[in-house]
């Protein structure tokens, strides 16, 4: 087996290089969406995105926007050329979130990933940097970041998509279009 394919993300050949940007909800549990970008589409989606923002509006969080809005960005990712990864425990954050942040970076080190992005959360940042240190340390040339949304847009994709995921129901079926894979959380 030449190629590494990444297990379930339709067409997505992890050789070639690309950008995990990552985000989290505590409904039901605790879910990190991880959504896998080329860099050669990173500008594009960037600008997509942008135009659901209004007049002095610096990003999009979900949970604020409206029905309409929401449709409309949805609509949007559903056309996008991105992977989607669904990483999900019923467990508290403090416990959850360790254990997901290792299997996600095990999964991504020995590939085409360039670079981890995650939403920033000042509680949480020690934590974040000790686990991913300690597992990308070793043959991952790449690096991760904590950013604000505010910062990089393309935050506002896994976060669009854990509110549609968590939130059940027509918002869930909607988020289902987009292929997203569940990765089984096994250490």
């Amino acid at each position: 087996m030449g190629t590494n394919i990444l297990n379930g993300v339709a067409g997505w050949e992890s050789a070639r290089p690309y950008r995990v940007f990552i985000d989290e909800s505590e409904v039901r549990g605790y879910t990190i969406v991880a959504v896998l970008v080329r860099p050669s589409d990173v500008h594009k989606i960037r600008t997509i995105l942008r135009t659901h923002l209004r007049s002095n509006q610096r990003s999009l969080h979900f949970t604020n926007e409206r029905p309409s809005v929401r449709r409309a960005v949805v609509s949007d990712i559903q056309q996008m050329n991105i992977g989607i990864e669904i990483y999900h425990l019923d467990s508290p954050p403090r416990v959850a979130r360790p254990k997901i942040l290792k299997v996600l970076a095990r999964r991504h080190r020995r590939s085409g990933c360039q670079q981890l992005v995650l939403d920033q959360d000042d509680s949480v940042l020690k934590p974040d940097k000790q686990v991913l240190s300690q597992e990308l340390s070793h043959g991952w040339d790449g690096t991760f970041d904590h950013l604000h949304a505010r910062e990089e847009p393309l935050l506002w994709l896994p976060d669009a998509i854990a509110w549609c995921w968590c939130r059940g129901g027509e918002w869930k079926r909607m988020a289902r279009l987009m292929r997203p894979v569940e990765v089984p959380i096994t250490l």
